[in-house]
């Protein structure tokens, strides 16, 4: 009898030995689990505050082009540009090297029905004898017509095109005429570039017949000629910068409208490997737009 109850006992303090080495080995887990999981975190927070750094740096690059070109109507007038004067003008900037992403720069003047057959006939006079304006929708109101863009060879589609026809184009520079601000537009597709539907963007820039910027609405609205713009390509103004790494998914959202998200970026697109359950969501004001 003694030698079973010394053998109960010797199992039971076993069995008491290995549930609890068992539990310790499950809460130590779990411990290094949480460890594990809040350094993953931490380290996805930093890399998107990262990222998000590098891409509004690169889109903050295209205003300075911007500038350049309404720098150059105000000094010469409105009406005193030309369009061999513009091409020249574009030629002492190497866009491709300085402004990574844009397909070229433009002006986009601002054509009121009563004046679109003065402005046609201009237009005509000026190196383009068949200028049309073209619209992507009907809109009966006042027309902002893409006037000049270079390289002419890459945006030629766009010589012509009446911006105000298409809501997103128009809202973009309505904001930056009343605002006296750069604006971004809504993710569009480029008439340049329709193989890349909503992974574009316009970025223009309101140009006033004063050297300074009108103080009120009105007066914005009545001195407001024109704006300089760039169309730009998501993927073209991304590449190259640090943002694709291997075990980093991103996924760039326009969510100014909340009802209507816009996915218009996404780097493994195709690989689902990429999803897990850790991921961080950061939000950021750009050009009047929110991603």
């Amino acid at each position: 009898m003694h030698l079973s109850y010394s053998y109960r006992n010797t199992f039971k303090l076993g069995l008491f030995v290995f549930l609890v080495g068992l539990t310790l080995s499950a809460i130590l887990a779990l411990l290094v689990q949480k460890n594990n999981t809040q350094i993953i975190e931490k380290a996805l927070e930093s890399t998107s505050l990262q990222i998000s750094d590098i891409v509004l740096n690169r889109f903050s690059l295209y205003q300075y082009g911007l500038r350049g070109m309404r720098g150059m109507f105000v000094t010469a007038g409105e009406n005193e540009i030309t369009r061999d004067i513009f091409r020249r003008y574009s030629l002492t900037r190497d866009i491709d090297v300085e402004f990574p992403g844009a397909l070229g720069f433009g002006f986009i003047r601002r054509v009121s029905r009563a004046n679109e057959a003065a402005f046609l006939t201009k237009a005509r006079q000026d190196d383009w004898p068949d200028f049309q304006i073209r619209q992507l929708d009907p809109y009966d109101n006042e027309q902002y017509v893409v006037e000049y863009v270079e390289p002419i060879e890459r945006n030629k589609a766009a010589v012509g095109l009446d911006i105000a026809s298409e809501i997103r184009r128009r809202e973009a520079a309505s904001s930056a005429l009343l605002s006296g601000e750069v604006r971004l537009s809504a993710p569009i597709t480029l008439v340049q570039a329709t193989g890349n539907p909503l992974q574009s963007f316009l970025i223009v820039m309101p140009i006033y017949r004063t050297d300074y910027l009108p103080t009120t609405l009105a007066e914005r609205d009545t001195v407001g000629f024109g704006w300089s713009y760039a169309p730009l390509i998501i993927n073209e103004v991304l590449a190259g910068l640090a943002i694709n790494q291997d075990f980093i998914k991103l996924i760039l959202t326009d969510v100014t409208n909340a009802n209507n998200p816009i996915n218009f970026f996404e780097t493994h697109s195709d690989d689902e490997a990429h999803t897990t359950q850790y991921q961080y969501q950061l939000s950021k004001d750009i050009f009047g737009r929110k991603w």
